[in-house]
């Protein structure tokens, strides 16, 4: 079979579990299971339970394919040759707390690069799907990126992390200082599929896993966006945690007009 053939019914498949799954969520589940690193940062029952019925899923499909997963994930798997990327529900304090803005990201890498990639949203029933080469859509219909060349017309997705707001130096306060809104949602995933579609210009997020960026990030690609990586300049990985995603020409104008947005990574 055809790379593009397959990788086309691969983002199928992506977007019928994350559909499937998503829908199935219950949304009562949210007693906390795990906490995590940083403040109100949490799995609920929900999380882990959505988490292993995609992987039943995927494995139903094909067993030799390995998945990276939010919850509990391999490091060793990022490495491989091809797998599956999950994050069951991105934006779970938002679903703990009735906020309609998560979702089930799901993603497949081969050879360095997302292929294949679904965001399904239950509570809007929104699922945003790509595959490289084949454009993006969102329930059937084609997305494209704003037509926003300025940042300082634009309306801008960004994180923010703790005590940011009155850091001068932080991107925040950069960017609140040079667009024209800002806003936060709560849900990394969805954030760029909203990029994607065209609903905000910019996204720009400092501390992204794997599994927030790997199927939105594709989504994005394919719908017209750049990927730039903050700590090089260059085009993101699929997995870079420090990106800034929009129309290219609004990209060049961030980052022509805040220089001090791209840092490099410290060396540990």
């Amino acid at each position: 079979m055809m790379p593009a053939r397959r990788w086309s019914d691969l983002a199928d498949l992506a977007a019928s579990t994350a559909q499937l799954v998503g829908d199935a969520i219950d949304v009562e589940r949210i007693e906390i299971v795990k906490r995590k690193k940083g403040r109100a940062n949490f799995a609920t029952a929900a999380d882990h339970a959505a988490q292993d019925a995609i992987i039943r899923l995927l494995r139903k499909h094909d067993r030799g394919v390995p998945v990276l997963a939010e919850e509990g994930a391999a490091a060793k798997t990022r490495r491989g040759e091809r797998f599956w990327v999950v994050d069951p529900i991105d934006g779970t304090l938002n679903f703990s707390r009735g906020v309609p803005f998560y979702c089930v990201s799901i993603a497949y890498v081969e050879d360095g690069r997302a292929r294949a990639g679904a965001i399904h949203a239950p509570r809007t029933g929104e699922t945003f799907v790509a595959c490289e080469g084949g454009g993006a859509r969102l329930n059937g219909a084609p997305i494209h990126v704003s037509r926003v060349r300025e940042v300082a017309r634009a309306f801008v997705l960004c994180s923010l992390a703790f005590k940011a707001a009155s850091r001068p130096t932080s991107r925040f306060v950069m960017l609140n200082a040079h667009c024209a809104r800002m806003r936060m949602l709560g849900s990394a995933a969805l954030e760029i599929a909203y990029v994607a579609a065209g609903r905000f210009d910019l996204f720009v997020h400092g501390a992204l896993g794997p599994w927030d960026v790997a199927a939105g990030g594709l989504i994005a690609r394919e719908a017209g966006a750049a990927l730039t990586s903050l700590t090089t300049g260059a085009e993101a990985t699929w997995d870079e945690p420090q990106v800034i995603i929009g129309p290219p020409a609004l990209v060049r104008d961030a980052l022509r007009t805040m220089p001090t947005l791209v840092r490099p990574r410290k060396a540990k």
